[in-house]
């Protein structure tokens, strides 16, 4: 009876401790009078959790007159933050061609990154690994004393939630990469792998629930489609993997090759790749380009807008083939809101009655498809966002169990 009561007394204060952490890192600081009326915890309660936290290193505490014109009797107020010096979280995003490495300390502020161009398809598993982990030494070693409480993978692509494995991708070689597994080996520190689209729809969920709310879908264009679901306010998942991969449903029988190797799915048509294929009048078994670059599509936004009809009619036939995803999408969970990510402004335009088209068609007594839809044109600082934010939480409930008394991680 006694183990149990301690055990339940410890599982308290780790919960209570988790409720501060996470408040000031949806706040920020705050004072300890308002931290315990955000979080419902008293007084004595807020100065014991603090004062250990502070004793840790975890939190910081400043003084400061909140009036300088009227000031206070008495003791300047406390001012409690998260302390920068408490760790850091590493970030990874593979994309195609592209593995950027982040060192973000425990206060949200990135310190240190780096970046390699390199040919994801070529690489076998034990090349794309060491090649990982290369980029990773390189910003450890420019902070070797600092503790790296966790490391979280952003990937664009299927994953494995227990393992962490890289299940599926088109930007890369071999299938089953155990990404997870190897580096929490190599680090000894926890890993979170998760799906590009989840880590987007987790930071409009903080930053857009006034326009999106609980309930909506994001659906990412670039050099993939790729789609995240956001129910309840939490974000969905398959019962083993990622799952949700919209760009490889089927939108054309025998149609156009994608990346994936099959013919027909929704990203032959709705991708970078696909839009240049359909503008440039190639054939539709024409191998996939690799990265397109930018200007290639603002050249093909410049052509459809001045009337060529090869460019008009590959960004409206991008536009149904989403549309006619997401009506799978309605159709399982009703409408809900969509955020369009990484769709520039002009290319939403010219997309857009393709959308509305197909969407309006399933739509026959619901909302007008044009009041569904939200355009996000930038992708990358939303999927940075998304990936230190998790990371960063993941960093919190391991501190929130961070004994007081041993100082022990």
């Amino acid at each position: 009876m006694q183990k149990t009561s301690i055990i339940r007394s410890d599982d308290l204060r780790n919960e209570n401790r988790r409720r501060v952490l996470d408040t000031l890192r949806n706040e920020g600081p705050c004072t300890p009078s308002r931290l315990g009326s955000l979080t419902g915890l008293s007084a004595a309660s807020i100065s014991t959790l603090s004062s250990q936290m502070i004793d840790q290193g975890i939190l910081g505490s400043e003084r400061y007159q909140i009036d300088r014109e009227k000031p206070l009797r008495g003791r300047p107020r406390s001012l409690l933050s998260l302390s920068p010096e408490a760790g850091h979280v590493l970030t990874l995003t593979l994309t195609i061609d592209l593995i950027r490495v982040q060192l973000v300390d425990y206060s949200g502020t990135v310190c240190d990154s780096h970046q390699e161009i390199v040919d994801t398809r070529r690489l076998n598993v034990e090349q794309l690994l060491a090649t990982i982990c290369q980029c990773i030494d390189i910003v450890r070693r420019q902070h070797p004393d600092s503790p790296l409480l966790h490391i979280g993978v952003g990937f664009q692509g299927q994953t494995e939630h227990a393992s962490g494995k890289l299940l599926w991708s088109p930007i890369i070689r071999e299938r089953n990469v155990p990404l997870g597994d190897t580096l929490q080996r190599r680090y000894a520190v926890s890993v979170s792998v998760h799906n590009d689209c989840r880590l987007i729809s987790q930071a409009l969920s903080r930053r857009q629930v006034d326009v999106l709310g609980n309930n909506f879908a994001t659906v990412l264009f670039g050099h993939g489609v790729g789609l995240g679901l956001y129910l309840n306010g939490q974000p969905f998942a398959g019962t083993r993997s990622s799952a949700m991969e919209i760009g490889h449903l089927r939108f054309q029988s025998e149609g156009a090759l994608c990346r994936c190797g099959r013919r027909g799915c929704i990203e032959a048509y709705a991708a970078d790749y696909g839009i240049e294929r359909l503008a440039g009048n190639m054939p539709v078994d024409t191998p996939p380009a690799g990265r397109v670059a930018e200007s290639t599509m603002q050249t093909l936004r410049t052509a459809a807008e001045s009337g060529d009809k090869a460019a008009m009619q590959a960004f409206e036939t991008a536009g149904i083939a989403i549309g006619e995803g997401l009506t799978n999408v309605f159709t399982l969970l009703d409408p809900i809101p969509v955020a369009l990510v990484g769709c520039s402004e002009r290319s939403f335009a010219l997309m857009r009655a393709g959308i509305c088209s197909a969407l309006d068609a399933h739509l026959v007594n619901g909302p007008a498809a044009e009041s569904l839809l939200h355009c996000f044109e930038h992708d990358d600082p939303l999927l940075m966002q998304g990936l230190a934010d998790n990371s960063l939480s993941a960093a919190d409930r391991l501190l929130a169990t961070k004994n007081p008394v041993s100082n022990a991680i």
